[in-house]
This record gives C-alpha cells, sequence and structure tokens, in this order.
C-alpha cells in the first residue's frame, strides 16, 4: 500500500485501545500502520497495515521517515513507559503531531485492604510485610521475572493469557506450570472470586490497568473476599498535549485525509536575502530582473525563489522576495526582503559591504555574533549572500567591492513581537537562519534563542540570570526582584532543563533565579526537564505521597489524589508558605534544577496566578 500522495497515520497499540483506534481508522478511510509488540492476529482491514516487534528510537525514526508519517497515535499499555518517552520525544523533535489514547482512569474504593504501591521491589516489600499465605498474582507473564524473588521462596498463582507465547515465556523463566492459570481476563467478576476461593488464595496483586483491563473486577472481588489487594501504579507518562479516552473523543481530534500531508518547510529570512541579492546582482549587471532564482542553501538543498518586486537605475538595482515560513509559526512570514546592490568604487575587490535598509535591526550591545553597530544580519546569511555575489561577478569576469542594503518594509513593527529589543537589536528585525530552511514548530529555533539571550547577558556584565517561562511568570519575579535589569530576564519556554545546562555551559554568572508558576512546577518537582503541555496537569498520587509524608491528614490527602486539575490544589490547601506543601514543592524543584546547574547559587520562585509567592533557596 502506498501513502506518499498524503502521508500516514502511525499507531501504536496491541491493546483494547489499539484494535478501537484501528477500526475507526479503517471506518474513516484514513491510512494507517498499526504497530504491535508481539504479534497480534491481523483483522480485517481497507486502509491498515500490520506490524510487530519492539521498536526503539532508532527504527521509530525510520518507520516515520520512510513512510511519511503527519499523525502518531500511542493506544499502547499505560505500562510500556519506554515506549511512551520514546515516542513522545521523536514527536517533538520532528514536528508530528501525537495523540494518547488512553485508558481512562478508575475511582478508587475505600477500603482496608487496597494498598497502592510504585513498582514491584515495592511490592514485594509490602508482601513480605502482609506475608499472606497464597499469592495470586493477575499482572501477566511479563511479571514472572520481576517476581522471582517471592515465587521461589512463597506460593504464588500467576494468571496469564492462554497463548502458547504466554506459556513458552513462562516455562523459559523457570515458573513452575502448576501454578500458571491460563485464562482471559475478561470474565465476570464470579470467575476471578472461585479461583480465589477455589485455592485458599489470600492476596491479590494486579496492575493499574483502566475498565479496558479489567482492574474494576479485581477490585470488587478483593473487598467481597475481604482480601488485600496491592496495586502497582501507572508509570508517569509523557505530559501529553492531546489525550483521547474513548472512541467518540479521537474520532473527534482526528484530522481528514487532507491534512496528513507533511508540514511545510519555509525558508529563512537569511535564504530570502541571499535570493534577493542574487536577483539583484543580475539585475544591475545585465539590465533584466529574473522572474526566479534558485540557490543552494548551507543545508545543501537547492531552493527557488519567486522575485516580486524590482527596479533599477543608474549605478544599483533592487530585488524583493517574500519571506515563506512554512507551516511554522513565524511572526515575519509574508515579509517583503529586498537587497539593493550596488558596485564600490573605493572597496578592495571581492569585498562586500553590508549596509541596513528600513526594517532591519541594528546590534547595540555585545555578545552576540554580529559586533555593535552593524546591521542584524547574522554571519550565516553574510556568507551566502557574499557566495551568491562573488558567483555572479565571477561569471562575467569581473572583480569589484559590493554595497549590499538589506531591508524589510514593515520589520521594525514585527519586531516588537520578538526579543530584539531585549537583546540590543533595535529598529527592526534580525536576518537569520543557520540552515537555509525554517523547521515548523523546531525547539533548535527556540534553544537558539534562548542561547543568544545567555551569551548577551554575560557580554554585557549580568551577573545573576531570572529565568521565567514567560511573561506572566516575568512580572511576578520583577515584582520581587524590581532592580533587576531586563536584559537578566530569559524565558525558557518549556525547556527549563535545557536552558539551565546553558547557563552552566556559558559560565560567568554568580547567581541564578528560576521562577515557575505553580502548574509547571508540580511537573519540575519530579523532575521533567520538558515542562510542555498546553495545560499542564500533574501526577496526583505523587501529590498525594508528598502531603502524608508531610503530615497532612487522610481527608485531604485523598482529596489530593483524587485532584484533576491543578488550580483546585488551592482548594483544598491554601497556597501560602506556612502550609508545609507548597515549601516543600519550592524545594523539590530546587532540588531538580541542581541537575543541570550544580555549581551556581540559585533561587527557586514557586509563585500562583496572582503572583504570590514561595521561595527556596
Amino acid at each position: 500500500m502506498a501513502h506518499e500522495a498524503g502521508g500516514v497515520i502511525l499507531l501504536f497499540g496491541g491493546t483494547t485501545e489499539g484494535r478501537q483506534a484501528a477500526a475507526l481508522l479503517d471506518r474513516l478511510g484514513l491510512p494507517f500502520i498499526y504497530s504491535t509488540k508481539t504479534r497480534v492476529e491481523p483483522f480485517a482491514s481497507s486502509h491498515g497495515e500490520f506490524r510487530h516487534g519492539a521498536l526503539d528510537e532508532a527504527a521509530i525514526t525510520e518507520l516515520i521517515a520512510s513512510h511519511g508519517v503527519r499523525l502518531v497515535i500511542d493506544a499502547a499499555h499505560p505500562f510500556a513507559s519506554r515506549l511512551h518517552r520514546s515516542v513522545f520525544e521523536l514527536c517533538k523533535r520532528f514536528a508530528i503531531r501525537l495523540i494518547r489514547f488512553d485508558r481512562a482512569p478508575v475511582t478508587f474504593p475505600d477500603f482496608d485492604g487496597l494498598h497502592s504501591v510504585a513498582d514491584f521491589p515495592e511490592a514485594i516489600a509490602l508482601l513480605e510485610r502482609l506475608a499472606p499465605t497464597k499469592l495470586l498474582a493477575l499482572t501477566g507473564v511479563q511479571s514472572v521475572s520481576p517476581l522471582r524473588p517471592w515465587w521461589r521462596r512463597r506460593e504464588m498463582l500467576l494468571r496469564i493469557l492462554p497463548l502458547s507465547a504466554s506459556m513458552e515465556l513462562a516455562r523459559r523463566e523457570g515458573f513452575p506450570e502448576a501454578k500458571l492459570l491460563p485464562m482471559n481476563p475478561d470474565g465476570p467478576d464470579e470467575a476471578l472470586e472461585a479461583i480465589v476461593r477455589e485455592h485458599g488464595v489470600d492476596c491479590l496483586l494486579a496492575k493499574e490497568s483502566g475498565e479496558s483491563g479489567f482492574f474494576p473486577v479485581k477490585l470488587r472481588v478483593a473487598e467481597r473476599c475481604a482480601i488485600p489487594l496491592i496495586v502497582i501504579r501507572r508509570p508517569s507518562a509523557p505530559e501529553y498535549d492531546t489525550v483521547a479516552t474513548s472512541v467518540e473523543e479521537l474520532e473527534a481530534l482526528l484530522p481528514d485525509a487532507a491534512t496528513l500531508k507533511p508540514l511545510r518547510t519555509g525558508y529563512t529570512t537569511g535564504a530570502c536575502a541571499a535570493a534577493a541579492t542574487k536577483a539583484a546582482v543580475i539585475t544591475l549587471l545585465d539590465g533584466t530582473a529574473p522572474d526566479s532564482i534558485t540557490i543552494t542553501l548551507p543545508s545543501g538543498k537547492v531552493a527557488s525563489f519567486g522575485i516580486v518586486s524590482y527596479s533599477a537605475e543608474q549605478g544599483r538595482a533592487r530585488c524583493g522576495v517574500r519571506k515563506f515560513a512554512g507551516d511554522d509559526p513565524d511572526v515575519t512570514h509574508g515579509l517583503l526582503i529586498v537587497s539593493e546592490v550596488s558596485l564600490l568604487l573605493d572597496g578592495e575587490p571581492g569585498e562586500v559591504r553590508f549596509l541596513r535598509g528600513e526594517g532591519v535591526g541594528k546590534v547595540t550591545l555585545p555578545g552576540l555574533e554580529i559586533s555593535p553597530g552593524e546591521p542584524a544580519i547574522n554571519p550565516v546569511p553574510r556568507g551566502m549572500i557574499r557566495e551568491c555575489i562573488a558567483a555572479e561577478l565571477r561569471q562575467r569576469a569581473l572583480r569589484s567591492a559590493v554595497a549590499v542594503t538589506i531591508s524589510a518594509p514593515g520589520g521594525e513593527a514585527v519586531a516588537r513581537k520578538t526579543m530584539n529589543a531585549r537583546l540590543g537589536i533595535t529598529g527592526g528585525i534580525s536576518i537569520l537562519g543557520t540552515s537555509g530552511e525554517v523547521v515548523p514548530y523546531s525547539m533548535e529555533a527556540w534553544l537558539a534563542s534562548i542561547r543568544q539571550s545567555v551569551a548577551v547577558a554575560a557580554a554585557n556584565g549580568c551577573t545573576t540570570l531570572a529565568l521565567t517561562s514567560g511573561l506572566r511568570s516575568e512580572r511576578h519575579l520583577r515584582t520581587l526582584y524590581p532592580d533587576l535589569p531586563e536584559l537578566t530576564s530569559i524565558h525558557y519556554g518549556n525547556f527549563i532543563g535545557r536552558t539551565l545546562e546553558l547557563v552552566r555551559e556559558n559560565g560567568g554568572f554568580s547567581h541564578v533565579i528560576v521562577g515557575v508558576m505553580l502548574a509547571k512546577a508540580t511537573k519540575l518537582a519530579q523532575g521533567e526537564a520538558d515542562l510542555s503541555s498546553r495545560v499542564v496537569s500533574l501526577d496526583p498520587r505523587w501529590l498525594a505521597t508528598l502531603a502524608a509524608d508531610l503530615g497532612y491528614s487522610p481527608a485531604i490527602t485523598s482529596q489530593l489524589a483524587d485532584l484533576r486539575l491543578v488550580r483546585n490544589m488551592m482548594e483544598i490547601v491554601p497556597f501560602g508558605s506556612d502550609e508545609p506543601l507548597y515549601p516543600a514543592i519550592a524545594k523539590a524543584c530546587h532540588r531538580a534544577c541542581r541537575q543541570w546547574l550544580p555549581d551556581t547559587p540559585l533561587t527557586f520562585v514557586l509563585f500562583d496566578m496572582e503572583g504570590r509567592a514561595v521561595i527556596s533557596t
């Protein structure tokens, strides 16, 4: 099946949700690849391909590239942590939309025998304390190995799927075949209860597998039989931007086939300036403006640009190229980038003199790649422009110095939407680009701007940096520290970990202040380097455990465990330094920041929406 015309959806499954998603895609006529770790029986499909086998990041990358994948649906098992993380990171890297098709959370009943643990080692430690006579593990054949320390010494039954592959794996691991219970998990409560009573089971072990994993059945049977149930909590998951928990929700999120086409790559202002310059040189030397220009980009690709404006007079020529940013939300998209060239009688042959025209900024501070006083045309665009000029002169056997004036009408207004003024670039936009291409939603572009901001602050004698995610947290931080120069304020967006690493790599700072709003802080506190999400959620179980460790009452910890929105946390525990919860979160964030910036003195400031602060030093 060929997908070159419009891309394809990559679906990770092997679960009930995976099969449901595949059926939905097939019904909608959307081409897809259904990928599972173990082989599943292919079902009738007019639009799907099936593949199986574990995939590492390199294999997923190859799959994405070779099939033109424009959308990924992660419907894999909640405990497939490594796969979730790999898929999340790769989709972010390649600007591919990702939908998590997840299992709806299950409300835990309130009974004394329910025990929640983080992983198998913690489950075994709890089993040692509970000391059941016979354990029934409902965690599947993959749990044979992690539960080995228990079943080698104690009585344990293990329910597995009635598949030959599952039986074979259990045999290879040395698990006693007589203690295997091959059966499907989708039976009624009575089937599981009969096993418990027949075998004298006095403890159950299960994963928090959701409705489709028949977790409620296990809860009900444990409560009915009055035996302990140890539940291994879902591992923490990436902070997905888009999550569906029903087929209806998933269908509403799916695009039509036309929108699966790859995102369009655009061209940098530097590439546009080089193309406009090449056209202007041709116009000057030949007397006629070309309709279009082809140049080789620093990335090695060849690109064509239409010439949308031109003029020529004695000794000079002007040509313009309209900036096209592809599908990236670039503020310079649509600007006219104009180059005016003239031959210099007083210059050395081969010299290119760069001049600043309307709408192009002027560098006023040290620390950038261009010296103060120069037009804000970065080194790579300057190199591209020089190459274009040299090639045209060489083709005509001419040797001359050339003056190039780059302008961008309307650029001064556009620059107000950028960080140029803070970096000391006044009066317009910068002419930028390293590859010549604009990759949609590129993380590298954001990090490059952070690196530049850090370098400018250092070059201008700033010894303190104030790092915030955006304008709101910056305003709150500047209220606390009103004497900080504007140049010290840097927005990390979501990339707190990488920003602190860039600060460490640059060096030269005696103090760093990190300001984070409460919602993002709940993620940072758990060590996450990337705080991205349109709605940043938290792990309520982590928060409830933290509160319990701090001595909060069971009533409060129970409410925190059921929390769904961060803003509701302050209704349970009022925000402030006098409540142990918030200083503990701030301290955890401070520790997390230390993994990326271990030596420089650091202050962490936790903010609520109103700007109230809790500080950790």
